[in-house]
């Protein structure tokens, strides 16, 4: 006779214990809201005195915005991220195609907008650990190592079951990634767009400092970031074809670190491997609606960017912002599942994911094309946005803002 589950009544439940989702449950529990967070893995954990091994380096990294620095800080979560795991972004450099070895064809710099940093690099271990300090404390449930077993709709709510619990919602939020399965269970198509690009990525000590500057290269349908990380310390973020990417991945760990030196004009020197080298297809998927009756998808789950932005992550921590905000004006009596209420939060968001689709296809897309025309083109734009104080300017605080 099968044991019989645990009900579970809630008014909202999270499936996906990522970044996206642990911020969801602990935004949505300072709201006052009743939250179960669910997971089909097992709850990470770090090797103890992880903060002081500064031998051992996540490879996984994320370039967060001042906004959303400011946002983590407003739930609680920043505040737990060891300072020593932390690095301020003072400006970004870009190099065009002719532009490999020489001085960068664009610099934005934090003071030409009056701000003390664009930006900061943390990793992920640093702030996910952070996230299950805060839920340690906070007044919700967490069911974790449950696989999603079904899904269903009555009316303005929703019933997940899982193997030991069934547990019913007024609102199921879907962030559980960019191959979601709230999103296949509730029957939501997913416009893909296949970039052809394996993206490496592992981390580097360099022999010179990298003075707190993010850097990136763009070639013919390539981009090449290497991201200011503590500990005199760069993450290398590198998208190519597929058939290049596996020909590095084929190099030894330092036979790479010398063809990623050559490609950058040995701007920081000798560079030396310090983690594993990590890789993974690069596609842009957009779910063709991001909110159902009862259901709504954040993050990846609802759409998923190239890493040149470097703007994923921001992302989906906006849709908690913009979730929650609206959340608050609510009217006490309106459920939180309404479909209306639901469309109101993915218009809210749709701008932004827009934008950010538009820019990181527009310029792969620039790159991409072997014509000298469109290569002149992209370099006198570069050119021309570094002449211009006022563009500049703007550029900074679009990028900082997220």
């Amino acid at each position: 006779m099968a044991a019989s589950k645990t009900e579970i009544s809630t008014e909202v439940v999270i499936v996906g214990a990522g970044l996206v989702g642990l911020t969801a449950a602990i935004a949505l529990s300072k709201l006052g809201k009743q939250v179960v967070l669910t997971d089909a893995g097992p709850r990470p954990l770090l090797a103890e005195g992880w903060v002081e091994d500064t031998r051992h380096w996540d490879a996984r990294i994320y370039a967060l915005t001042n906004e959303t620095v400011h946002w983590l800080q407003e739930i609680g979560v920043w505040q737990h991220v060891p300072a020593s795991r932390i690095n301020a972004m003072s400006a970004m450099h870009l190099w065009s195609p002719t532009a490999m070895h020489a001085t960068p064809s664009l610099q934005l710099d934090a003071q030409d907008a009056h701000l003390a940093q664009m930006g900061c690099i943390v990793e992920s271990q640093a702030l996910v650990a952070a996230c299950w300090q805060v839920l340690a404390e906070s007044d919700l449930t967490v069911i974790t190592d449950a696989a999603a077993q079904s899904l269903q709709h009555a009316g303005h709510i929703v019933q997940l079951t899982l193997p030991q619990h069934v547990i019913t919602a007024q609102l199921l939020l879907g962030a559980d990634g960019a191959r979601s399965w709230v999103r296949a269970q509730s029957g939501v198509r997913v416009s893909r767009v296949d970039f052809e690009q394996t993206a490496l990525v592992t981390n580097y000590l360099t022999e010179q400092g990298h003075g707190n500057i993010a850097r990136q290269w763009f070639g013919s349908h390539e981009t090449l970031a290497l991201l200011p990380m503590p500990q005199q310390q760069v993450s290398l973020v590198w998208a190519l074809p597929h058939e290049q990417a596996q020909e590095k991945q084929s190099l030894s760990p330092a036979a790479l670190a010398a063809e990623v030196e050559q490609r950058c004009g040995h701007v920081l020197g000798k560079l030396q491997p310090n983690g594993q080298l990590l890789s993974f297809a690069l596609a842009q998927q957009t779910a063709d609606d991001m909110a159902l009756p009862a259901v709504l998808l954040l993050g990846d789950a609802a759409h998923q960017v190239h890493p040149m932005a470097g703007q994923g992550v921001n992302l989906g921590f906006q849709d908690v912002q913009a979730l929650c905000l609206e959340l608050a004006k609510l009217p006490a009596l309106r459920p939180i599942g309404d479909a209306r209420f639901l469309r109101h939060v993915m218009r809210m968001r749709q701008m932004d994911i827009l934008k950010m689709h538009a820019l990181t296809r527009g310029l792969d897309k620039l790159f991409a094309r072997a014509e000298p025309v469109w290569t002149h083109a992209a370099i006198l734009g570069l050119r021309g946005l570094e002449n211009s104080a006022m563009l500049k300017r703007f550029l900074i605080r679009t990028a900082t803002q997220g």
